[in-house]
């Protein structure tokens, strides 16, 4: 049985959200469609305003571009933890490839399910343009405990947002850089 609401998470503000291109390692998570989830706490990565790097938005001192990814993207990736999704778990978000704003924000959008079906164990898409029933903003700040980086995207956010004390509990998510 469906839900009677879901919960779709971008960096964007839009009055009607309309099927994108996803752009994920599997085949269900690369369709052209909206995807949802049931649990708020679950769309929150997505919703954050992680820019890729080089970008000349933010910075145009070319010594602190490091490149692309070997993609040619940035990327960042989720996890659980190993903890079964609820409306309490909230994904630990590592950016892998890019920068975050501490004081940035984005969007929760809380959609009905009419429209949606479930594709995984945490996944529901649509293929139709949709009405939110509510928009909720949320500020990267509130999330700031979830989110770790590797070292070169740790490296490039701190040059972009220096801070005495906002990195002083940040270890880098790996030891490739």
């Amino acid at each position: 049985m469906n839900p009677k609401f879901l919960y779709h998470g971008s960096q964007y503000l839009f009055e009607k959200l309309i099927p994108q291109q996803s752009n994920d390692t599997t085949e269900d998570g690369s369709k052209l469609g909206i995807y949802a989830c049931e649990y708020f706490n679950s769309v929150i990565p997505f919703a954050f305003p992680i820019r890729w790097y080089p970008d000349p938005l933010l910075c145009d001192d070319k010594s602190l571009w490091y490149g692309p990814s070997p993609t040619g993207k940035g990327y960042f990736s989720i996890s659980s933890e190993g903890k079964e999704l609820d409306d309490k778990t909230l994904f630990k978000t590592i950016i892998e490839h890019g920068s975050i704003n501490p004081n940035g924000f984005g969007y929760v959008y809380k959609v009905s399910s009419e429209h949606f079906e479930k594709i995984d164990s945490w996944q529901w898409i649509t293929y139709k343009e949709i009405q939110p029933i509510e928009v909720i903003k949320i500020m990267v700040a509130d999330y700031w405990h979830i989110i770790s980086f590797s070292n070169e995207s740790l490296k490039i956010n701190k040059s972009l947002y220096p801070s005495d004390t906002l990195y002083i509990n940040f270890q880098p998510s790996t030891d490739e850089n």
